[in-house]
C-alpha cells in the first residue's frame, strides 16, 4: 500500500512538473485590426492646368505574423521575447488633367501585389505577472499581465507630405525647372520610398492574455493582446496599436 502511494504521488508530480513548461518557443498570426495608414490627396508637382496630384487611399487593418520566446522558470514573474512584422497595401496613383495613373512598384515575387506597402516590425521584452493558475495544481491554464519596452522599425508612407518632397528634391538634384509628365513623378516616387530607410524608436507596451498546456504533451497555445505606444510611427498612421497574437510553442 506504501509503495503504490508513493508510486502515485511520484506521478502526480511528474505531471505537475511537466504541466508547468519552464521554456517556450513558437509562431504566431499577429494582427493589428484598429491601425490605419490615413488617405492623401495633394498637389505634389505642376500648378494650374499642369499641377499633378498624389491620390493615396486608405487602409485599415495589417495582417501580420511572428515568433516568441518565453522563460517560466524565474518565482512570481515570466519573462517573454517576440517579434512582429505587421504589413497592409494600399492604392496609389497620379491625377492630372490627362488622367489617372496608377502607380506600380515591381517587387519581383509572383503572387504579391503591386501595390506600396506600409510594414513595420516590433521587438518587444515582456515581464508577465500570471494573476491566476487553473486548475491551481496542475495549472493548465495560465492567465497573466505585464509591461515591457518595445523597439520598432516602420516604413514610410507614400503620401502627398512625402511625395511633395520627394519630387522637390529630385528637381533640385537634376536641375530641371519641373517634373513634367505623370510618369517622371511615379519614377520618382517609386525610387523615393525603396531608397527611404526605415524609422527606428524605442516604446512601451501593456499585455494581457492565456496560455494553455495539457500536462506531459510539451505544446502549448496561446493568445494576447498587446498595446503599443512606439516613437517610431509616423505621422500618416493612426496611433491605435492593439495587436493581438494567436499562435502556438513547443513547451518543455
Amino acid at each position: 500500500m506504501k509503495n503504490l502511494l508513493m508510486k502515485t504521488m511520484g506521478l502526480a508530480a511528474g505531471a505537475v512538473v511537466y504541466s508547468h513548461a519552464i521554456f517556450g518557443i513558437g509562431g504566431q498570426w499577429a494582427p493589428a485590426p484598429g491601425l490605419s495608414v490615413k488617405a492623401s490627396n495633394d498637389v505634389v508637382a505642376g500648378s494650374g492646368t499642369s499641377a499633378i496630384s498624389i491620390d493615396q487611399k486608405s487602409v485599415s487593418g495589417l495582417n501580420g505574423f511572428g515568433v516568441k520566446l518565453w522563460v517560466d522558470a524565474i518565482p512570481f514573474i515570466d519573462l517573454e521575447a517576440g517579434s512582429n512584422i505587421q504589413f497592409g497595401t494600399y492604392d496609389l496613383a497620379l491625377v492630372s488633367s490627362g488622367g489617372t495613373l496608377p502607380v506600380k512598384f515591381d517587387v519581383g515575387v509572383p503572387l504579391v501585389p503591386n501595390k506600396p506597402v506600409y510594414a513595420r516590425i516590433v521587438n518587444d521584452l515582456t515581464v508577465l505577472y500570471p494573476f491566476l493558475k487553473l486548475p491551481p495544481l496542475v495549472s493548465i491554464l495560465k492567465l497573466y499581465a505585464g509591461a515591457g519596452v518595445s523597439y520598432g522599425l516602420t516604413t514610410e508612407v507614400l503620401n502627398a507630405k512625402f511625395g511633395k518632397k520627394a519630387v522637390d528634391d529630385a528637381i533640385a538634384k537634376s536641375g530641371a525647372t519641373a517634373a513634367d509628365s505623370p510618369e517622371k513623378v511615379s519614377t520618382i516616387l517609386v525610387k523615393a520610398i525603396e531608397n527611404n530607410g526605415l524609422k527606428s524608436g524605442m516604446g512601451f507596451h501593456l499585455e494581457a492574455g492565456a496560455k494553455a498546456k495539457i500536462p506531459v504533451i510539451p505544446i502549448a497555445v496561446f493568445a494576447n493582446a498587446k498595446y503599443h505606444m512606439l516613437s517610431s510611427m509616423p505621422s500618416a498612421v493612426d496611433a491605435n496599436s492593439l495587436t493581438l497574437e494567436l499562435g502556438g510553442a513547443l513547451a518543455f
